[in-house]
């Protein structure tokens, strides 16, 4: 069996990628084929991840179907189609097709409203089809990427993660393979892929940092840049499992708290905690309201307001929120001014 073969099979079991179904009312039993539902783009990541899952199925006991998302947003849409649809012929999976209506070139937060349309639409087809499980083709080099934007954005070190092997009904099989090597893989196989040409474009933030910062990073590091990055996210995730332990005892401790619900934090109660648990305390208080992206900057800015142990002062968050102190509470308000 093939190197990449072999590796997949150990994610697998080793990850138990097969548990994260969503089952229906005939529950799986082992001998059950699972049912996977692959998106495919027509790139060389999805395209590769097809081509194993397949050489696989009897193995793992995996009963694929395709799904293609066209956004419609490019000339070359409907020739990916085409060839994603030959796929499916080609090994006699069950192809499904998705076209967006909505999407527009140069709208607004356009990378986050299609991938929520394909997020959806993904799940709508499972439940349609009754349960399984859906997989992408994110790969190593998404999991630096994503990692290193979370940075830019200004995240909280206990989040500075890449995307989990499993988020049910989503499961990522490749995310310990680089994308030279699966390009390596359909090359060496003869198989042939279609490239997006919007993924060299400097237009977005993802795509500058794939072909100028990484690059740069990769030099700079001796080529070690995956390790240092992984090594980041090993840290980062011990930390955030301590922090939500540490969350979990002081709400136990804290009477009467909230944090679904509740708009007023008591200040005596947030003291009772370390201040790195602090600040962990006032991010979740804050996001569990207002559902802001919240970042590290802000989170400093209240955690110096407290200090200055004024009785009151009021800090807004967005054009909709502020966060305020009276006495010896914290509430979070929504602003009512109007333009």
């Amino acid at each position: 069996m093939d190197n990449l073969l072999q590796k997949i099979q150990k994610n697998w079991n080793h990850y138990q990628l097969n548990d994260t179904a969503v089952k229906n009312k005939n529950r799986r039993t082992a001998k059950t084929p699972l049912q996977v539902v692959v998106c495919v783009s027509g790139g060389s990541d999805s395209v590769a991840l097809l081509h194993l899952l397949q050489r696989l199925s009897t193995l793992l006991c995996l009963e694929l179907q395709i799904l293609h998302f066209n956004h419609q947003l490019r000339p070359e849409a409907k020739q990916e189609q085409a060839f994603v649809k030959s796929l499916a012929d080609q090994y006699k999976l069950p192809f499904h097709f998705k076209t967006a209506k909505h999407l527009k070139s140069g709208q607004s937060g356009l990378q986050e409203s299609a991938r929520d349309w394909r997020i959806d639409e993904a799940l709508k087809l499972l439940e349609f089809l009754g349960g399984g499980c859906i997989a992408t083709g994110h790969h190593a080099d998404d999991q630096t990427e994503t990692i290193i934007l979370k940075w830019l954005r200004g995240s909280h070190i206990s989040n500075l993660q890449g995307m989990r092997w499993k988020n049910a009904p989503f499961i990522r099989p490749l995310l310990n393979c680089g994308k030279s090597e699966l390009q390596d893989y359909l090359n060496s196989n003869k198989l042939n892929w279609m490239e997006d040409t919007s993924n060299q474009s400097a237009t977005y933030l993802r795509n500058r940092v794939r072909l100028e910062l990484i690059p740069l990073l990769e030099e700079l590091t001796r080529h070690g840049l995956h390790s240092r990055i992984n090594d980041l996210s090993e840290q980062s995730q011990l930390l955030h499992e301590w922090l939500d332990s540490a969350y979990d005892k002081w709400e136990q401790n804290s009477g009467n708290f909230d944090n679904e619900t509740s708009t007023v934090l008591s200040l005596a109660d947030l003291e009772q905690a370390d201040a790195i648990l602090q600040r962990e305390i006032l991010h979740r208080f804050i996001t569990a309201k207002t559902r802001l992206a919240l970042n590290y900057r802000k989170l400093q800015k209240v955690i110096e307001l407290i200090s200055t142990g004024r009785s009151q002062w009021e800090f807004r968050l967005s054009q909709e929120w502020k966060i305020r102190k009276s006495g010896k509470e914290l509430c979070l308000q929504q602003n009512i001014e109007k333009n």
